[in-house]
């Protein structure tokens, strides 16, 4: 009986065994790299826009097949990022962007108004504009105007945002994988006074479509950033390059995740994540003018979806922190690797 137990016992560990290198085979070949695993992924209501429908997989298609097929979609996104800058922070934000979460952009740029040797890769010195705040909507369309003119047919979508912005590139390429660039959307962290527009510090995407649109409207005799003044009632770039997008009929489409969180976020984490933060700051303007009442709040725990793209006023440090704890930090389970158990710890003499 002892011979019986050992021969049922060493059988059952033998399929163990195998077992588990099949997973890590099947891991290793589907995700890329064997180090990489997130099975809370397949659960997410934003994947399952992108993932092929449950009907359309044959029986033995694996659960790894259909997030490789979805990672594909997602790397397929070709995404021009632009970022707001100046002499002063291009240097120190400026180079914390490219050190960090700029360099998942297919293409990064940096627009300044000035030419000095000091300049990041990317960066563009805009002829004509000028620095600080009332530069600003200046500088951007200028901007806006040169990516169309020299990228506008390399890539499908466009991201500005402040040099001071922490942006999750990944989930940005996400949530535009499932959308049609040749259709005009605008998408990012609303907000209403007069009228309506996205809030620039958090960042704003614009299809391709709606990048030729917004040149057709800024290369028009009626210059829709001046008429958008008195329209908006101040000079707001952020407002006045909605004010133009109106004009051409490009209507702010709702981002918020399939929960009804937001995906872009205007201030720090913890001014979001924080119950009454907001509020005992300078900010707190931003409770009574976000406008898309489809959310459940923009402060406290429900504040922000598991997928975020973009926060802002981080400083160069706190880019590289978050860019640690959103990138490299993982929960123990979450990756094969962990199945390679630590060696257990001595204790000092």
């Amino acid at each position: 009986m002892t011979g019986s137990s050992s021969r049922i016992g060493s059988w059952h560990l033998l399929q163990l065994v195998c077992g588990v290198l099949l997973v890590l085979l099947l891991c290793k070949k589907f995700t890329g790299q064997a180090g990489h695993f997130y099975p809370s992924l397949y659960r997410s209501p934003e994947l399952k826009k992108v993932l092929p429908p449950v009907e359309a997989r044959g029986p033995q298609d694996p659960v790894m097949e259909r997030m490789e097929k979805a990672r594909q979609r997602v790397n397929s996104v070709k995404l021009l990022c632009w970022v707001m800058t100046g002499s002063d922070t291009i240097n120190t934000k400026g180079r914390a962007v490219l050190e960090t979460w700029g360099s998942q952009c297919n293409k990064l740029l940096f627009m300044t108004s000035v030419n000095d040797k000091t300049q990041l890769p990317g960066t563009v010195a805009l002829p004509g504009v000028g620095e600080g705040r009332e530069g600003l909507a200046g500088k951007s369309k200028e901007a806006w105007r040169y990516v169309y003119k020299h990228f506008r047919s390399d890539y499908d979508w466009f991201y500005k945002c402040d040099d001071d912005t922490y942006t999750v590139v990944e989930n940005l390429k996400l949530m535009v994988s499932g959308l049609q660039m040749a259709k005009p959307y605008y998408l990012g962290f609303p907000l209403h006074k007069k009228v309506e527009w996205l809030s620039g510090g958090a960042g704003y995407i614009l299809s391709g479509a709606s990048l030729s649109l917004l040149e057709q409207q800024m290369s028009s005799p009626s210059n829709c950033m001046e008429s958008g003044v008195k329209a908006v009632g101040g000079t707001s770039e952020d407002q006045l390059i909605s004010h133009c997008l109106r004009r051409a009929n490009v209507l702010i489409t709702s981002s918020l995740d399939a929960h009804g969180k937001n995906r872009f976020l205007p201030l720090t984490p913890e001014l979001h994540l924080l119950k009454g933060a907001m509020a005992k700051t300078e900010y707190k303007w931003i409770l009574d003018v976000y406008s898309d009442r489809r959310s459940k709040q923009i402060e406290g725990s429900e504040c922000c979806s598991d997928l975020a793209i973009s926060f802002h006023y981080i400083t160069a440090d706190a880019q590289r922190t978050l860019h640690y704890l959103v990138h490299r930090l993982h929960v123990f389970g979450s990756r094969l690797s962990d199945l390679e158990l630590p060696e257990v710890l001595e204790t000092s003499a």
